[in-house]
């Protein structure tokens, strides 16, 4: 992509993304879905006029990396935690209704095979925490108890989710499931939420240290980007890349 391709398409997209969001916001419908929406209709699913180049994609990444740190900041465990049984009841009917129905009409009404149609269902029970966090700040929700429940209601879905799809990939490679590798699944994502708020807090400490005593600012967000990377995903050892935040 040409350099001045790649800033005629970052002026479009914002400029459309601001405008659909102010009219998304004046009909009192939280301004991200004026964002999304402006993403379809720029992009392959309608119009096509912004082809996903590296570049853009580069930039789109960037973005998630930053919502993903805004949604961080602004949520509390514990009151997660205190949601409770609620939040594993939301979890669970948000899991199994897109799960079955996803699976139903991709098997019986479109006629696909039978692992792809459980692919799309799988597929159909993650969430978005970004786009959550998203619509509930936009609704001045995002504090309240329901709030709450519908945040640790995604987070539940999306670890069901991975483990679904790992499952679903071992199915589809080896055409079966062994119980060790789903326990291995199990393993990695026990093993992530306990270690992860320790290394998130050791980690915290020590940016908050070196920017106390860095002579300029903007340690902090040169962090957050400088820290992601792409892996290959521990649960499904698949030979192509997947981002791991």
């Amino acid at each position: 992509m040409e350099t001045h391709e790649f800033f005629l398409y970052l002026l479009i997209i914002l400029l459309t993304a601001r405008v659909l969001a102010e009219l998304a916001a004046r009909l009192q419908a939280p301004s991200v879905i004026g964002e999304l929406f402006a993403g379809v209709v720029l992009g392959p699913s309608l119009l096509g006029w912004i082809e996903p180049a590296e570049a853009i994609k580069l930039m789109a990444e960037i973005g998630i990396i930053l919502l993903l740190f805004e949604v961080g900041l602004e949520t509390d465990v514990k009151r997660l935690v205190h949601t409770g049984l609620k939040s594993f009841a939301v979890a669970i009917a948000g899991f199994v209704l897109p799960l079955i129905l996803g699976f139903a009409l991709s098997y019986w009404v479109f006629d696909l095979s039978l692992l792809v149609s459980l692919f799309i269902g799988g597929t159909l029970t993650a969430t978005s925490i970004g786009i959550t966090v998203r619509v509930l700040s936009d609704l001045k929700r995002q504090q309240a108890p329901e709030g709450q429940i519908v945040l640790g209601a995604a987070v539940l879905d999306d670890v069901l989710g991975v483990i679904l799809l790992a499952l679903l990939y071992e199915f589809s490679i080896g055409g079966g499931v062994s119980l060790l590798n789903a326990g291995k699944v199990m393993l990695f994502v026990g093993a992530f939420f306990i270690l992860a708020p320790v290394a998130a807090k050791l980690i915290s400490l020590i940016i908050k240290h070196f920017d106390a005593v860095s002579a300029i600012p903007g340690l902090l967000p040169t962090t957050i980007v400088s820290g992601y990377r792409k892996n290959k995903c521990p649960i499904c050892p698949s030979p192509a890349e997947i981002q791991c935040e």
